[in-house]
C-alpha cells in the first residue's frame, strides 16, 4: 500500500508540474504529460499506472458521447456524413497504402492508418477557445469532422481492439464489425426512448453531487458490462453510456461531477501511456518513417480542410485554415495506439510533434494565410485622368 501511495504522489506531482509547464509555454498538456510519463520511466519502474489506462479510457470516451445529443446529430447528420466520409477517405485510404508499401502487414496497416485518421477534439477545441477562433466560418465544417471522428474513432477502437485479440481474417472482421454497428443501433434506439427515465430519477431524488456520481457510475458501468457481455470492448460502451446521459436535461450537473474524474484519470492515463514507452526503443531510424507520416498525414488534412470548405461553399482560404485547424493528433491515437505495442513509440513520437506543430502552426495561421494568399498590388495606370475618363 505505502509503495502505491508513494508512486500516486509521484504521478500527481508529475502531472501538477507538467500543467504549470504547458500553461507557461503554450503547448497543448498532452503531449507533456506523455513526456512525464517517459522521463519517470526512466527513472523507476512502475506497473500500478495500468488500471489508469481503462479508467481513463472509459471516462475519455464516456465525456465524448456525453457532447453527443442524439437529436442534434439526426438535425445535422447531412452535413456530418458528408465531410465526415470526405474526411476518412482521404485520410485512411492513402495512409493505408503507404502503410502496406512500406512493408507492414494488413492488420499493422489499418491500425496504423486510424491513429494518424483522427485529429484531438480536445486540444484542437481548447485552441480554438484559446486563440478566439470560433467565429471563423470555417469552423462548423471543422466540428462536423471532429463529431464524425470521435464516432468513427470509437467504432474502429473497438473493431481494433477485439481484432487483437481474435482471428484477424477477413471473415472474423466482417462478424466484429456487424456486431459493433448492430450493437450502436439497438443502443441508440434504446438511448433515444429511455433518456427521460434519467430526468425523472433526478426530478424525483434530487440533484445532489452524491447522487449524480452514483447514478451515472453505475448506469455507465451498466452499460459497459453489457457491451463486455456482447463480446465487444469496454470504449463502445463507455461512448453510449455518454449519449444516454447526453439526451437529459441535466446534462450539466452530470459534467459538472465527471469533469474532476476525466481530468484527473484522464491525465493519468497519457501520463501510464508515457510510462508504457521504453526510451530505448526510440532510434533514429525511426525519424525517416516519422517524417514521411507527417509529411502524408498533414497533407491529407490541409485536403480534407479544402474539400470539407467546398461542401459547405467557402473559399480556398477557409478550406486551408479548416485544414490547419485539424492537424494535431491526441488522444484517439493513443488509445488506439495502446492495442498494438509495436507501434507505440512511433505514435508517441507521431503524437508529440503533430500536437506541438499543429498547435503552434494553427497559432499563427493568420500570419500564415496572409503570406500564402497574398494579394497582388494593383498597378497603377500611367494613363491620365482625362485618357481615363475619355475626354
Amino acid at each position: 500500500m505505502e509503495a502505491i501511495l508513494t508512486h500516486l504522489t509521484i504521478f500527481l506531482t508529475a502531472l501538477l508540474f507538467s500543467y504549470i509547464l504547458s500553461k507557461k509555454t503554450g503547448i497543448p498538456v498532452i503531449p507533456i504529460y506523455i513526456v512525464a510519463g517517459i522521463l519517470i520511466s526512466t527513472i523507476a519502474h512502475i506497473h500500478e499506472a495500468h488500471i489508469f489506462e481503462t479508467l481513463g479510457v472509459i471516462l475519455l470516451l464516456f465525456y465524448i458521447g456525453l457532447e453527443f445529443s442524439v437529436a442534434e446529430l439526426e438535425k445535422n447528420l447531412k452535413n456530418i456524413l458528408s465531410v465526415g466520409v470526405t474526411d476518412l477517405v482521404l485520410n485512411v485510404t492513402p495512409l493505408f497504402v503507404v502503410a502496406k508499401l512500406l512493408g507492414f502487414d494488413n492488420f499493422t496497416s489499418f491500425v496504423l492508418s486510424i491513429i494518424l485518421y483522427p485529429s484531438s477534439s480536445a486540444i484542437i477545441s481548447k485552441l480554438l477557445i484559446d486563440y478566439r477562433k470560433l467565429a471563423n466560418p470555417e469552423v462548423d465544417p471543422v466540428l462536423s469532422i471532429l463529431v464524425f471522428e470521435d464516432i468513427a474513432a470509437a467504432i474502429f477502437l473497438a473493431l481494433i481492439s477485439n481484432l487483437s485479440s481474435t482471428n484477424s481474417s477477413p471473415t472474423a472482421s466482417l462478424a466484429i464489425t456487424f456486431k459493433i454497428f448492430l450493437f450502436i443501433f439497438i443502443a441508440f434506439i434504446i438511448v433515444k426512448n429511455t433518456n427521460k427515465l434519467i430526468d425523472i430519477a433526478f426530478h424525483r431524488l434530487g440533484t445532489s453531487s452524491e447522487f449524480v456520481v452514483l447514478l451515472t457510475g453505475s448506469l455507465m458501468f451498466l452499460i459497459i458490462e453489457a457491451t463486455l457481455g456482447f463480446g465487444l470492448s469496454e470504449s463502445i460502451g463507455a461512448f453510449l453510456a455518454g449519449t444516454l446521459f447526453a439526451e437529459s436535461s441535466f446534462k450539466h450537473q452530470v459534467e459538472s461531477v465527471v469533469i474532476p474524474y476525466r481530468d484527473l484519470l484522464g491525465s493519468l492515463f497519457f501520463l501510464s501511456f508515457g510510462l508504457s514507452i521504453d526510451p530505448k526503443i526510440f532510434s533514429v531510424e525511426i525519424i525517416p518513417l516519422l517524417t514521411l507520416l507527417l509529411i502524408l498525414s498533414f497533407a491529407t488534412k490541409i485536403l480534407t480542410g479544402i474539400a470539407a470548405a467546398k461542401l459547405y461553399g467557402l473559399k480556398l482560404k477557409r478550406g486551408v485554415s479548416a485544414g490547419i485547424m485539424l492537424l494535431p493528433r491526441g488522444e484517439f491515437s493513443i488509445l488506439v495506439a495502446a492495442s498494438t505495442p509495436k507501434l507505440l513509440p512511433l505514435t508517441a513520437l507521431y503524437v508529440l510533434t503533430s500536437s506541438i506543430i499543429g498547435s503552434i502552426t494553427l497559432k499563427e495561421s493568420d500570419k500564415l494565410l496572409s503570406v500564402i494568399f497574398r494579394k497582388k498590388k494593383k498597378r497603377k495606370s500611367k494613363l491620365t485622368r482625362s485618357q481615363l475618363l475619355g475626354e
